[in-house]
């Protein structure tokens, strides 16, 4: 990381590596990174300042900031199925949705999500979006939980090292996260559903996202530019045109009118399929299971960046039910009330279909 401008004589350097943590970063002075060997050419260097008054901008390798997105999925994801071999979820209602269901949240939801800030949180002036509040879990409560962190990146390093460095300000950046996607159907014990995902967005544009399935052990990840692949180093394409299963994915829960809607527009040409989370549903549309993503209800952006991201690095994207592209700035709401359609090709040919009909 370099500085562009620096009103302050003293300064602090560290020499850091993207994947090895040991310790929290409680100020803007304090870093724990356990690295000094000169082997890894990519390690970087924070610069910190010992006044908080006039934080300079910091320039970033996005490679970086995305290492520690897919190393914090992975930790996220680890401790949700650590929670769930306990068999203490602790499941409680958190709110209602617009159409009244009760939102669940549970010990998996914030313990996933203080590991993943725990990392993130390590880029100073990172703009994190969560789904999920700053942990009420004291580190103590949550190291039982934290995996081998080395050990994670082992399992993902070179794929990692194969993505181009892009230098970044880090304000310009925003990180979105869903510490466990599908929070109703982990409570039900289906745990096929669950994912733990991170997006990095630029100029409110997704431009890379991640989806980790940690009942199976699988990462795919997206960037544009590079490619969608898997954490093994597998490259995903969309499956032919004509091949994938005729079948639109639909919510479970958050439904609506989409079944009717599916129905009136394709007829019997099209199989309606219920299923739980956004990112479990995005993934069908990657692995060609299914053709198409509805949603006519309110949806959190959360729920759809990565896979936002990881769709319009296939050539398709997440449109809402107006026919306009998601968007992620700041300015932005959070809360997406105009539905959604997904699909790995031609999004607006979709769309389009739809035309004339009312959604919402």
């Amino acid at each position: 990381m370099h500085l562009k401008s620096c009103g302050h004589n003293r300064k602090i350097v560290y020499k850091t590596c993207c994947y090895i943590v040991t310790k929290r970063l409680t100020s803007p002075c304090q870093i724990g990174f356990k690295q000094e060997s000169r082997r890894h050419e990519n390690a970087a260097y924070l610069i910190f300042f010992e006044s908080g008054d006039g934080m300079p901008e910091i320039d970033v390798d996005l490679k970086d900031v995305i290492s520690y997105a897919v190393l914090a999925i992975e930790m996220g994801g680890h401790a949700v199925m650590k929670v769930h071999e306990e068999k203490s979820l602790n499941a409680a209602a958190k709110g209602q949705t617009d159409e009244g269901k009760e939102e669940l949240l549970t010990r998996a939801d914030l313990i996933s999500n203080h590991l993943i800030l725990d990392i993130l949180q390590r880029f100073p002036q990172l703009k994190i979006v969560s789904e999920e509040k700053a942990s009420e879990f004291s580190d103590r409560e949550v190291e039982p939980y934290r995996s081998d962190n080395y050990a994670v990146w082992q399992s993902v390093k070179e794929i990692l090292n194969q993505i181009p460095s892009r230098r970044l300000q880090l304000s310009d950046v925003r990180v979105f996260v869903d510490p466990l996607d599908a929070t109703q159907e982990f409570t039900e014990g289906l745990t096929e559903y669950v994912t733990v995902m991170a997006c990095i967005v630029v100029d409110a544009e997704p431009i890379f996202g991640a989806i980790y399935r940690p009942f199976f052990n699988e990462t795919i990840f997206g960037l544009q530019g590079f490619g969608v692949v898997t954490s093994d180093g597998k490259k995903i394409s969309p499956v032919d045109e004509g091949k994938t299963d005729k079948k639109v994915v639909v919510s479970r829960s958050h439904a609506g009118k989409v079944k009717e809607i599916v129905e009136k527009v394709y007829g019997d040409k099209m199989t309606i399929e219920a299923a739980g989370g956004s990112g479990y549903k995005t993934l069908r549309l990657v692995n060609g299971t299914a053709e198409l993503y509805l949603h006519t209800t309110a949806i959190k952006k959360w729920d759809t960046c990565a896979g936002d991201a990881i769709l319009r690095t296939m050539g398709g994207a997440m449109l809402d039910l107006e026919g306009s592209p998601l968007r992620y700035s700041a300015q932005d709401p959070i809360l997406n009330k105009k539905g959604l359609l997904g699909t790995v090709r031609n999004p607006y040919t979709y769309f389009r279909k739809f035309q004339g009909i009312q959604l919402l």
